[in-house]
């Protein structure tokens, strides 16, 4: 009796809460640094790597014409390559995890607008003597906005956005492999969103 009870609790509450399923896939832009921390002052070039995400959201609070939605995105690892002058001197991994919450209007076009926590780990590798490599870790906020359009259907509803991502903060300091890593990761991401709300 009590599973039938829980059954009916589950399949009464799923209309409510309402939420999506996504594939997000971007271009990440970086910005050029000095290699101060190993006294060459080489001059490498920004690394902008292509990479694919995942995401999933829910709606706690849904208005019909605007919702309030938490969500959750893992970001593949992606590999750009440090340069300058076209001469490759190692490569750059970035990957992150990232939760954050977004308000999203439902208009004729939809429009969305929010701020999550990611965690970025990066690793960077060099080619030359005595430069070798480092990974590190950092927490930044990221501020998002998109906008598209979606399809309503009766069951599910297929969506496209084009999105926009840049970090609160920035480390620009190049005195120390941490720094240096740090200084490399991306400043700005440009993609295309889109999956199914249901």
């Amino acid at each position: 009796m009590r599973k039938r009870i829980l059954l009916v609790s589950v399949m009464a509450a799923l209309p409510v809460m309402a939420g999506e399923l996504g594939v997000l896939v971007d271009k990440q832009f970086g910005q050029a640094q000095t290699a101060g921390a190993f006294a060459t002052n080489q001059k490498l070039d920004a690394v902008s790597p292509t990479g694919l995400g995942v995401r999933y959201g829910f709606d706690v609070v849904d208005l019909k014409v605007a919702a309030l939605q938490l969500n959750a995105t893992w970001h593949n690892k992606t590999t750009g390559d440090l340069s300058y002058n076209g001469t490759k001197y190692g490569e750059l991994d970035n990957q992150y995890w990232a939760a954050g919450a977004m308000v999203n209007w439902k208009l004729l076009v939809n429009v969305g607008a929010g701020v999550e926590y990611r965690t970025e780990k990066l690793t960077w590798r060099s080619n030359l003597p005595g430069l070798g490599s480092n990974d590190t870790t950092q927490g930044r906020a990221w501020a998002r906005v998109n906008l598209g359009f979606s399809i309503p259907t009766p069951v599910v509803s297929p969506f496209f956005a084009l999105e926009v991502a840049a970090p609160l903060s920035k480390n620009s300091s190049t005195s120390t492999p941490k720094d240096f890593a740090d200084a490399l990761a991306p400043q700005v991401q440009i993609g295309v969103y889109g999956g199914i709300r249901f």
